[in-house]
């Protein structure tokens, strides 16, 4: 991935990392801060709501201690009492006691003695409790205003007054806590219930209670439902989420600014580099500022000192190659040169003493002199198609067919097997096939001549893909393998174990790789003889004027 795009993606996670870890603590941070505030609320609730209910309880005993200390009801009640009227007087009564309900606004109200016995009561379902019942309820102490008998169950408030005659007549006022409880939470908008509650997942909940004199203890359960908290986090998350957008946004803007002052000049320079490798050196002009300007300047320099230095190594590579050229050649003449001479002074010397044996050596040393010549002719043909070797014209060329075509050219030498190994599908390469075939020819011709003399001899080719882009074909043999000393030097000029040959094949071999933008290689495997192999490029050679020279070139 280039400079540019890095910088974006670098500045844009670094942006959206800092300002996402940010945006997450401040999220929870305010997540908890708005949960604890919203249980709080709850729990604020139901304090507010128990201290009304106090003040209900208060407010209720004060209403039925005026009621007993002045109301017409208890006074009506007493004097038909000390009258000795109570019984004819009952009914009218009873029929007062649904209207002071009403004016106390209690959900119940009972008008007794503190024997028990009922004289009024609103609902009238009341006028059947059992004395005993009344009359426990009566002399209870005022404080314990939690009562929970069967019609009878709420908050109660009593009072008692004693008549001139000794009678006790109480007055009973029971307000409903069930619907205290729901009035109370309509105005602070809350669910508000007595007792216990079933938790729920979308609702917070607070307990408080309320205890009095008896033991008795009033539990209030608040409720409230979380959607409103759960809303307002959501809000929380929009503004969290869209503040990381916007940093992460600008964060992005500004590496696209920077990438483009910084990566467009790196770009050109590097662009320029690849022609210098092509050898097309030549001093750049890419404008920048501080850094990639000091980078531009020393880059421009080197150039100028690597184009100066290419020049004269050239050169110098060009004298030493055809230094070790000449002398490799003037090697291999001078080889045959010395049986040339050897048989011609032998034959000068029986000539000069009219040897009687002359004309027998006479055929022996001529065909020693064309012998050697021949040689000679052999080593300047070799030499001549090594130093003009022509530039490869590709072509789509199918390896594996190739290879077959070149075995069944060598089966006819007979000897050892050829054997073919396929593997996969490997793709066809624009190559030279005339070009191919003569390395491919001059491997197998090695392979078989290590092998020449054995029975077990084998030669196995195997052809396979090494990747998408380049196809390799392994040449194997199982003979004796190479001596270390002249597998270092197998792909130079003249370097041959052979007897006959001139040592120019696999040099030409691996010029003819590298022309094809490929490699011949000799693999040193443990155990197995000599092994070779050649790697192609799928998409063929470079052009022509791309090829480098070989050392030989003059």
């Amino acid at each position: 991935m280039k400079l540019a795009p890095r910088l974006v993606l670098a500045f844009g996670f670094l942006a959206a990392l800092s300002t996402g870890g940010l945006g997450l603590a401040i999220r929870e941070e305010r997540r908890d801060e708005e949960t604890a505030r919203f249980d709080e609320e709850v729990r604020s609730a139901c304090t507010r709501i128990r201290d009304e209910v106090r003040r209900q309880i208060d407010s209720d005993r004060k209403l039925i201690s005026g009621a007993c200390r002045s109301g017409e009801l208890v006074d009506r009640t007493l004097v038909a009492i000390e009258a000795g009227e109570i019984d004819s007087r009952r009914l009218a009564i009873a029929s007062l006691v649904p209207s002071e309900r009403d004016a106390f606004d209690f959900d119940a109200l009972v008008l007794a003695t503190d024997a028990g016995e009922v004289f009024g009561a609103d609902p009238r379902s009341l006028l059947g409790l059992p004395a005993r019942d009344v009359a426990a309820l009566v002399r209870a102490d005022p404080e314990h205003f939690f009562h929970g008998a069967p019609g009878l169950s709420g908050l109660v408030a009593r009072c008692r007054r004693q008549g001139r005659s000794g009678a006790n007549l109480a007055l009973i006022g029971v307000r409903d806590t069930g619907g205290l409880l729901r009035r109370l939470g309509k105005t602070a908008n809350v669910a508000v219930s007595a007792g216990p509650a079933a938790p729920h997942a979308d609702a917070a909940q607070a307990t408080c209670d309320l205890a009095d004199s008896g033991g008795g203890k009033l539990l209030i359960t608040v409720e409230q439902s979380r959607r409103g908290l759960e809303e307002h986090l959501r809000e929380i998350d929009r503004t969290v989420l869209f503040a990381a957008l916007a940093a992460t946004g600008a964060a992005l803007l500004i590496a696209v600014l920077l990438a483009r002052s910084l990566g467009r000049p790196i770009a050109e320079l590097a662009a320029e580099a690849s022609k210098v490798a092509r050898g097309e050196a030549r001093p750049l002009h890419v404008k920048g500022s501080g850094e990639i300007a000091d980078l531009t300047s020393a880059f421009d320099r080197m150039i100028e000192d690597l184009e100066g230095m290419r020049r004269r190594l050239a050169a110098t590579s060009r004298v030493a190659a055809w230094r070790e050229v000449a002398r490799r050649v003037a090697h291999e003449v001078k080889n045959p040169l010395a049986p040339i001479r050897a048989a011609v002074e032998t034959l000068r010397r029986l000539r000069a003493r009219s040897d009687p044996a002359f004309d027998e050596y006479f055929d022996e040393a001529t065909r020693t002199v064309l012998d050697e010549v021949h040689r000679i002719a052999n080593i300047v043909t070799e030499f001549t198609r090594f130093a003009r070797l022509p530039p490869p014209r590709p072509q789509p060329v199918d390896l594996a067919e190739l290879v077959r075509h070149v075995l069944s050219l060598q089966k006819a030498r007979g000897g050892a097997r050829l054997d073919l190994v396929v593997r996969g599908q490997p793709p066809a390469v624009n190559a030279d096939k005339d070009q191919i075939v003569q390395v491919l020819t001059n491997l197998v011709q090695n392979a078989l001549d290590a092998l020449e003399g054995r029975s077990d001899g084998e030669v196995k080719v195997v052809v396979e893909a090494v990747d998408r882009t380049r196809v390799c074909v392994r040449v194997e043999d199982n003979g004796p393998g190479l001596a270390k000393e002249i597998a270092g030097r197998l792909f130079e000029p003249y370097a041959t174990t052979k007897k006959t040959g001139t040592g120019l094949g696999l040099a030409v071999s691996q010029r003819i790789a590298i022309e094809h933008d490929g490699e011949l290689a000799y693999l040193d495997v443990p155990g197995r003889g000599a092994v070779f192999q050649l790697t192609l490029p799928v998409d063929g050679p470079p052009p022509v004027s791309e090829i480098p020279p070989a050392s030989g070139d003059a």
